[in-house]
């Protein structure tokens, strides 16, 4: 079937560069990189957790320290789905993600799996996400040191 509207296709370039925008963020995330994560959303992106939404790219960093905030320095995230398709504006996605983390402070490890539906626009020439809306999937808990290792008690 040959599509209608040709403005309504991605190219393979395009849809590369969206995917490679999602990577940067969830290796950003595993890396509590604030400056990696500012750069991947609009000046007006919109991130919405639930209930909430925070809108503008510095609300939605401050939002997301906060959040980091409460884990040690484990936490990664494994993408495990993803589509990207063209839309009017720019492009849509889902993304569905695996995440290993440990809350400081906790004897547990949680697995979450996580689904984001995403917006992508162009910004200054790169792909950004303009709205992200994040869906719990799944959570639960493993024991510490199933996934990431207990640190050492020096005995």
């Amino acid at each position: 079937m040959v599509d209608a509207n040709p403005a309504l296709v991605l190219s393979a370039h395009d849809e590369r560069e969206i995917r490679a925008l999602v990577a940067r963020y969830t290796e950003a995330v595993s890396r509590f990189d604030a400056a990696t994560i500012a750069a991947t959303w609009a000046a007006d992106g919109q991130w919405h957790l639930g209930p909430r939404t925070v809108t503008g790219r510095a609300a939605i960093v401050e939002l997301w320290q906060q959040i980091i905030a409460r884990y040690e320095s484990r936490i990664i995230q494994l993408m495990v789905d993803a589509r990207v398709q063209a839309a009017p504006g720019g492009a849509t996605g889902r993304f569905t993600f695996l995440e290993f983390a440990r809350k400081a402070g906790e004897s547990k490890d949680h697995v979450e799996v996580g689904r984001y539906t995403d917006t992508f626009a162009r910004e200054n020439g790169q792909w950004v996400f303009s709205q992200r809306r994040f869906a719990l999937v799944y959570r639960g808990s493993i024991a510490a040191g199933e996934f990431f290792p207990v640190p050492s008690t020096g005995q």
